[in-house]
């Protein structure tokens, strides 16, 4: 029955387990396709040396991993685990790889990426040189079991961590006084024009002082100035969340942090605790609107919104120039404008007193998830990158 072997492995813990999930979700995947899909599963104390020794005698289509540990495991005799895997491996990162810098200098020779974001994968092209290669897959997405009426028709759900923007300039303050500058030129940069990728913003500042960096010193201070995304991303949602609740629009948050947020504007928000990556499903579908607020891929789709797509859940989203390119405002999803709150209070209305319309939009999203987005579809688009590179 199986036309092959595929190996996924989920190598570290991330947020919510969704690195877990992605794994499982994608082998299942495989073998809907037909293939014998291996999932290996590692945790904080194991013998990492004992449980992913077997791996490196049987061969494989493709290997897959989540924001891996593996690019960095070096052998006893100096040589990288990845170049003992036969079959192409792919790193699938999930979010900029400026954060990925130690796996990405890997000297490993069989280290593919997957990135999320256009830009995203122009900036590993050009500053990870070694890497065999860079390609942009949006990540696939899961239908709830709940598959009822929608609950709510009066509140828009966000789910997502919060941190404050003040407790990411305590983070910044302790680093040395000429990056703290920098960091600060870039946060003013990329908040008045957020579609500016990090890297751009950066090298106009090196620019307009007549400084050059080689292409590791870049990735390095790239890396070294990592709360600069996290400062965009919080100031960005904070405000996209803030707006609404000033225009009496509730907001119902789900995730880690959430208490710390403070505003005038309290009782038309509700907080709720995290839930695991596989739940939030569940909380999607019974919803009937999902914001969506995340700067830091303005050039790219976050799963968040292939989430809601794939449970006729109306996503309203900050615009780019990718979603742009693939979707239509008001077809499939809802879009505004960071720097226009008034977009995100216009659309948030109309959507929340027009029934037939969020029933419209989510019956299209749903359509062109089940098109081009499911979890079949990014391994069928897999397998296809991984027959590039099989030696």
């Amino acid at each position: 029955m199986e036309n092959g072997r595929v190996l996924v492995f989920s190598s570290r813990e991330i947020c919510y387990y969704s690195g877990n999930f992605f794994a499982n979700q994608l082998a299942s995947a495989f073998e809907e396709i037909g293939y014998w899909a291996e999932l290996c599963e590692l945790s904080k104390g194991e013998d990492f040396d004992q449980k992913l020794a077997p791996y490196m005698e049987k061969e494989y289509e493709v290997i897959v991993d989540f924001n891996s540990l593996l690019p960095r495991l070096v052998l006893d005799d100096g040589s990288y685990y990845l170049d003992h895997l036969n079959g192409p491996f792919f790193d699938y990162i999930l979010d900029h790889p400026l954060f990925h810098y130690a796996g990405l200098t890997s000297d490993a020779s069989n280290l593919h990426v997957l990135v999320l974001d256009e830009s995203h994968q122009t900036y590993a092209q050009k500053y990870y040189p070694k890497l065999s290669g860079v390609h942009m897959l949006p990540l696939g997405a899961t239908q709830g079991v709940y598959q009822g009426k929608k609950l709510h028709a009066d509140r828009i759900l966000f789910l997502g961590t919060y941190d404050t923007t003040d407790h990411i300039k305590a983070l910044i303050e302790q680093a040395p006084a000429q990056r703290q500058a920098v960091m600060r030129h870039l946060i003013e940069r990329r908040i008045a024009q957020p579609l500016l990728p990090m890297e751009e913003a950066f090298l106009d500042y090196l620019g307009e002082r007549e400084i050059k960096l080689d292409a590791e010193a870049f990735a390095l201070a790239m890396n070294e100035m990592y709360p600069v995304d996290a400062y965009v991303r919080d100031y960005f949602r904070e405000k996209a969340v803030e707006t609404l609740l000033a225009g009496h629009i509730p907001v119902v948050a789900v995730g880690e942090g959430w208490e710390k947020f403070k505003t005038p504007h309290q009782r038309f928000l509700t907080t709720e605790k995290a839930v695991t990556f596989s739940l939030s499903f569940e909380k999607i579908a019974r919803e009937s609107a999902l914001l969506n607020a995340f700067p830091v891929f303005h050039h790219g789709m976050h799963d968040r919104i292939a989430a809601g797509m794939a449970n006729r859940t109306v996503v309203l989203t900050d615009r780019n120039p990718y979603l742009e390119k693939h979707f239509t405002d008001e077809k499939q999803l809802c879009f505004y404008d960071l720097n226009r709150p008034e977009s995100l209070l216009e659309k948030a209305d109309r959507l929340l007193s027009d029934a037939p319309l969020r029933e419209r939009i989510g019956r299209e999203a749903y359509e062109n998830f089940s098109e081009n987005h499911t979890w079949k579809k990014r391994a069928q688009q897999i397998l296809k990158l991984a027959a590039l590179y099989r030696r």
